[in-house]
């Protein structure tokens, strides 16, 4: 290859990344600290749910799909969190049905699973890149003002949940 060639592929490549850092940086990532993005959705239930409406509560909010083996695992320690806790803390459980094969697959999940807690279905997706989850599951800890304070990667426990809560 030629000292011209290199050149050119090194220049595209610098582009790339370039273009690549500067799209990065306009996406709205939620991390710790920052104010829940509010988001209106369908529960499993036929009944609206909206964020903002839990203010004044803490609030687990958790992102998963049925497909992944993780957050099949995560669902009985939710369940045991939520039977401990159940008044005290909302636990908003969202599926990423954009990500499904079908709702239908994923209400009959539920109901063989007998999940008792609220699942809003995120049928196109909009929550999902409102919260960036680029990886399932994905669980944050929004304090009683609204604001992110701890944001978890891959499957929570019970006991997590529990001291994280605490420290609140």
């Amino acid at each position: 290859m030629n000292k011209k060639r290199c050149y050119q592929i090194v220049f595209t490549l610098y582009l790339i990344i370039g273009f690549a850092i500067s799209n990065v940086s306009k996406v709205s990532a939620l991390n710790e600290g920052e104010k829940a993005s509010d988001f209106t959705l369908e529960t499993n239930s036929n009944k609206s749910i909206r964020l903002e409406d839990l203010k004044g509560k803490i609030i687990v909010l958790n992102f998963w799909t049925t497909w992944c083996t993780y957050c099949q695992e995560e669902i009985s320690e939710l369940q045991s969190f939520y039977k401990e806790k159940g008044g005290d803390v909302e636990l908003i459980s969202v599926n990423l049905t954009a990500s499904e094969q079908s709702k239908q697959g994923v209400l009959q999940f539920i109901k063989q699973s007998n999940i008792p807690f609220t699942v809003p279905l995120d049928v196109n997706g909009e929550v999902a890149k409102k919260y960036n989850i680029i990886g399932i599951p994905t669980t944050f800890i929004i304090d009683k003002k609204g604001i992110i304070t701890k944001k978890i990667l891959g499957p929570v426990t019970a006991d997590m949940l529990q001291q994280l809560i605490d420290q609140l």
